[in-house]
């Protein structure tokens, strides 16, 4: 059967409520004129789901839909809480944020399993690929296997053949951190909205594709990363 795969979705986005670059609002207003191409995108700061709700409570002021979600730092690595609008725990195991996740509503979805240049997915990278039982039995719903950040030659490729070798669906993203690196990455789908990607995805009938960011966005984070964290350090100091 052929699916008319028109939806585009990104599902991965920073904001300055964690480690990116725009302020919520301005980054919602650049996607609504410069990515029309977008029919659903998901906020997904690092462990808090401010800027999140923020954009889901005003969703009706822009021309795509928006699913509330964090990224949540599991013991496990990173895990994508979509359609969530309570907090989830950090720091648990993978059972119990997946399990937390489900409770709260949402969809599970291992981000960037394979981006062995981040700590805790290099810790945890080889113990996915051996064990995949563990993700099946825990009710993961997808996997990540097309992060536009990373660069690690292979990491997307390998994310891509472990999500089919244990049959969960698939999403790509931006893993946008500047707002010129929105759409970088995709999930597409059949339809147009939030609802129609959340059916999808429940499925298995999704498509993840894009590419990686544009140099001068990995230039504008870096320099972005370097000057947050410089400040972080002097205020421990002080």
């Amino acid at each position: 059967m052929h699916i008319p795969y028109h939806g585009t979705a990104d599902l991965h986005v920073h904001t300055t409520a964690s480690d990116g670059i725009s302020p919520v609002d301005d980054l919602l207003d650049y996607i609504a004129i410069y990515r029309p191409n977008l029919d659903v995108i998901a906020i997904t700061d690092h462990d808090t789901l401010d800027a999140s709700l923020r954009a889901y409570e005003n969703r009706q002021h822009y021309p795509f839909d928006i699913v509330p979600g964090v990224e949540v730092s599991s013991r496990a690595g990173h895990i994508l809480a979509l359609w969530v609008t309570t907090p989830i725990r950090r720091d648990m195991d993978l059972a119990d944020t997946v399990a937390a996740i489900h409770e709260a509503g949402g969809l599970a979805v291992l981000a960037h399993p394979f981006h062995i240049e981040i700590d805790i997915s290099r810790h945890n990278a080889k113990r996915h690929w051996q064990r995949p039982d563990v993700l099946i039995n825990c009710g993961l719903d997808a996997v990540e296997v097309h992060n536009a950040g990373v660069v690690t030659p292979g990491s997307n490729w390998i994310a891509r053949h472990f999500a089919r070798r244990i049959g969960l669906a698939m999403t790509g993203s931006s893993d946008a951190h500047t707002p010129g690196a929105v759409g970088s990455g995709v999930t597409r789908f059949a339809g147009r909205t939030s609802d129609d990607l959340r059916i999808a995805l429940a499925a298995k009938q999704t498509v993840a594709e894009g590419n990686t960011w544009p140099i001068i966005e990995y230039v504008n984070y870096l320099r972005h990363d370097t000057q947050r964290k410089a400040q972080i350090s002097t205020a421990i100091t002080n």
